[in-house]
């Protein structure tokens, strides 16, 4: 699909989508986890070009995981 671009990551597969709305393109990301869930984000804003809105999604999509992944060995080190 040209309106999505993937990306692995740490076990994750980041899937940035770049949806058509008027004359913008509005960002969203997939993150599909180590077991097989998907967490979708709601939109993420809107940009001028399909390539901003796949690349700020994908850029949101790693943050999160590297959130969690800094949480979750703060757990585990507790």
């Amino acid at each position: 699909m040209k309106d999505a671009i993937e990306l692995e990551f740490k076990e994750f597969l980041v899937t940035g989508l770049a949806l058509p709305d008027g004359t913008s393109f509005a960002a969203m990301v997939i993150v599909r986890l180590p077991s097989g869930d998907r967490v979708v984000s709601g939109l993420l804003g809107r940009f001028d070009t399909r390539h901003q809105a796949q690349w700020s999604a994908i850029e949101h999509g790693l943050n999160e995981i590297e959130r969690f992944l800094t949480f979750r060995g703060g757990l585990n080190a507790a």
